[in-house]
């Protein structure tokens, strides 16, 4: 029956092209704008992502122990300090699981000598393995950063900050210079940061994690840190969550896990409203694309009406009807879905290519299978929606009457 009423159906709309071409096209268009924008939001989404995880910290946390507690008022040493070996290390990683990579992080202060003018100057060392041995928000001015295997191993290697590099000549002049931290030689390799005004200088030092001993007296050492680094903004909230439990039973109160949630939450939330409003306006599209097939179809019911007469009068149930009218705006938006899915990849990769030539930012088209599936699955369900009324009007038309409509 259904296969029957398909061929009635395009037929009929094959009977006046230009009309059905016409209510076809706002089903096309709606299509098109929909897929478009659906693959550049989530290109977009995935440029953005890039950007988050490569240029802030808002994807890492930090877990670090209290050395002091507050009582009476007063901030106190603790004699309990939670010292982050690298056993409990190990056993945070396994909580966390794959979706989270956790490093270990030294920091001290030291002194630095070797400079021009045989000054004295104290800087920040630190010494961290993993993923965050480049920071998410450092820029390299001047040679490069320390690899991975480096960061790990014992080379006196030396990444230092632009001010502490301004106090050697400049950037450039910096890498290769020889400067000692507290009596050790360190080669720098790298310059890394911005320059500060005075008075607020910043005199760093990332230095291998097996030479920070060497670098930073025994006095001068801080606790361990570690630091997790997530794979996505999702994994990043269960991730935190996981590492709070873990420091609650393995310290108490004196882990602390701390991480930028207030600014992650609303990345979130911001993403989601913004797909969510592209979505909402290329979605009215193809409400006018609906609206066009009901004019359509609706003109075909009165321009039709001695026809379905007699298909009533030669035994044709209600049913027919019904399965003879949306098999017509099925046909319709089937057709306008597929041609504006095509359409739609165009347009995407089209506009994806502007966006990059006048943004400078290699902003792509993100296609996946599910929002393709829904935006040409959309076009369908509204074609059977508004195609529901006219399909029931003209069910009901009287045999009789419908007969001797002229």
């Amino acid at each position: 029956m259904l296969r029957h009423a398909a061929t009635i159906g395009i037929r009929s709309l094959a009977g006046n092209p230009l009309r059905t071409f016409l209510s076809t096209l706002g089903v096309i268009i709606g299509t098109a704008a929909l897929v478009a924008v659906i693959a550049l939001g989530d290109g977009v989404e995935k440029y953005a992502r890039e950007q988050i995880a490569a240029r802030t910290d808002l994807q890492t946390f930090s877990v670090s122990s209290e050395t002091s507690r507050r009582l009476d008022g007063l901030r106190l040493p603790r004699a309990d300090t939670v010292h982050l070996n690298d056993s409990l290390v190990a056993d945070l990683q396994r909580e966390l699981g794959p979706g989270v990579t956790v490093s270990r992080s030294l920091m001290g202060g030291t002194f630095v000598t070797g400079l021009p003018g045989d000054s004295l100057r104290g800087a920040m060392i630190s010494a961290m393995t993993g993923p965050a041995a480049i920071p998410p928000d450092s820029v390299l001015v001047a040679g490069r950063f320390l690899t991975e295997a480096e960061a790990s191993g014992a080379e006196a290697f030396a990444v230092v900050s632009a001010d502490l590099a301004k106090l050697l000549g400049d950037a450039p002049t910096a890498v290769g210079a020889t400067i000692l931290l507290a009596g050790t030689p360190f080669t720098v390799i790298g310059v890394a940061g911005t320059v500060h005004p005075a008075g607020e200088q910043q005199m760093g030092v990332q230095v291998p994690i097996g030479a920070y001993n060497v670098a930073v007296p025994p006095r001068l050492q801080m606790p361990p840190t570690v630091t997790g680094t997530a794979m996505s903004i999702e994994a990043m909230t269960a991730g935190v969550a996981k590492a709070r439990a873990w420091a609650a039973r393995v310290g108490g109160d004196g882990l602390t896990v701390s991480n930028r949630s207030d600014i992650l939450v609303e990345v979130e939330r911001g993403m989601l409203i913004a797909k969510l409003l592209m979505g909402s306006i290329t979605g009215i599209s193809l409400l006018v694309g609906g609206i066009g097939i009901m004019n359509v179809l609706l003109a075909a019911v009165v321009e039709r009406t001695r026809e379905i007469g007699i298909r009533r009068a030669t035994g044709a149930q209600r049913r027919d009807i019904v399965a003879q009218f949306l098999a017509e705006s099925i046909v319709i938006t089937g057709a306008g879905s597929l041609i504006g899915l095509i359409l739609g990849v165009a347009g995407a990769f089209g506009v994806a290519a502007m966006m990059a030539a006048q943004s400078d930012a290699p902003v792509k088209a993100a296609f996946t299978l599910g929002p393709i599936i829904v935006a040409a699955s959309s076009a369908v369900i509204i074609g059977l929606v508004f195609g529901i009324y006219p399909a029931l009007k003209a069910s009901r038309l009287s045999p009789i009457d419908a007969m001797r409509t002229e």
